[in-house]
């Protein structure tokens, strides 16, 4: 990765317009707020964040939170540098800011998703890091940028969400070696988990009780999955963001090798998020639809009626499974 070039761009450019994905996660946000701490610390003055759907309320402890915009000003000027941080691709920014982003002369990603090819004019892109705060806390150690407390908070935070609470298969003695040495320099574990796990709005655990009661599964339970129309997010009193982490507790039983959470967006499209318990690949299975993200962790975003997209996803995992099983009883 070339981390020399980016740290001379956030050292030269006079502007930055700093993008996150639609319906931001832990690792979105903290690599938002990571980058403009850097880039601060360079010497940078005029940086603005930007994300879509705003910050998630259990992600507004983060320092700086508040200073990430949903929406660029009328009459914002281009920026000299748009830095997109966690996403696959231009329009997982959402359709509202690429303007803003193709309005920038220079563009840099800063991204691990498998998927994603190098769209900027300069890539720094790394599929084995388990998140994108991985990179950055990779970049700040080799290019020796000094780790503030808020930078040790932020960044902590990305890795902590992406790795699962560090339960996932892409958790790696390079994480834990990260990741203590941000504890080190003042990141706090318990407060840091506390607020993104357990402040949560209640609305979301109502809609986590509905998608567990109303939990479907197939292939001898090796397959689950549940589904939450806008009908439903609307009697509960849930948003968007309220569906973050469900899926993973959709899977969390012996037996089960693929899990998916489907609801459908404000904007009508359907949100499919689906898991892996280390055998299936969902990347792939995801990317049949025009989604991605990575092996064990995908998700997609398409239009058509919820319970088509339903069936249609539903039937490509179940043939993974059965493929899966059969390959197991196989007498090689």
């Amino acid at each position: 990765m070339d981390f020399k070039s980016l740290k001379k761009i956030l050292s030269e450019a006079k502007s930055f317009s700093v993008f996150g994905h639609i319906n931001p996660d832990g690792d979105s946000i903290g690599a938002l707020l990571s980058t403009r701490i850097i880039a601060m610390s360079l010497g940078a003055k005029d940086i603005k964040l930007y994300s879509r759907d705003g910050v998630p309320d259990n992600f507004m402890f983060l320092p700086g939170a508040e200073l990430i915009e949903k929406k660029a000003a009328d009459g914002a000027p281009p920026a000299d540098v748009a830095i997109l941080v966690d996403c696959g691709g231009p329009k997982r920014i959402g359709d509202e800011l690429l303007p803003l982003l193709k309005s920038s002369p220079f563009v840099v990603v800063i991204d691990h998703h498998v998927t994603n090819g190098g769209f900027g004019n300069l890539n720094i892109i790394d599929s084995n890091a388990a998140s994108t705060c991985e990179i950055l806390a990779k970049f700040i150690e080799a290019e020796n940028i000094g780790m503030p407390l808020e930078l040790a908070q932020c960044l902590y935070t990305g890795i902590m969400y992406d790795t699962g609470r560090f339960l996932h298969s892409n958790t790696t003695p390079e994480v834990f070696r990260i990741c203590a040495d941000l504890v080190a320099r003042g990141a706090n574990p318990h407060e840091i988990a506390v607020n993104v796990f357990n402040r949560r709005r209640f609305e979301r655990l109502k809609l986590l009780g509905y998608s567990l009661v109303n939990m479907k599964t197939a292939e001898d339970n090796a397959v689950s999955w549940s589904v939450a129309d806008r009908k439903t997010y609307e009697e509960l009193g849930a948003e968007d963001e309220d569906s973050d982490g469900i899926v993973e507790t959709l899977g969390a039983y012996k037996g089960c090798e693929a899990h998916i959470s489907f609801s459908e967006s404000k904007d009508g499209r359907a949100r499919v998020s689906m898991r892996s318990s280390g055998r299936i690949d969902v990347g792939a299975i995801c990317a049949k639809f025009g989604g991605g993200g990575h092996k064990f962790a995908a998700g997609i975003r398409m239009d058509g009626p919820l319970s088509l997209v339903e069936q249609k996803v539903v039937a490509e995992v179940c043939a993974a499974a059965r493929a899966l099983k059969n390959t197991e009883g196989r007498d090689d």
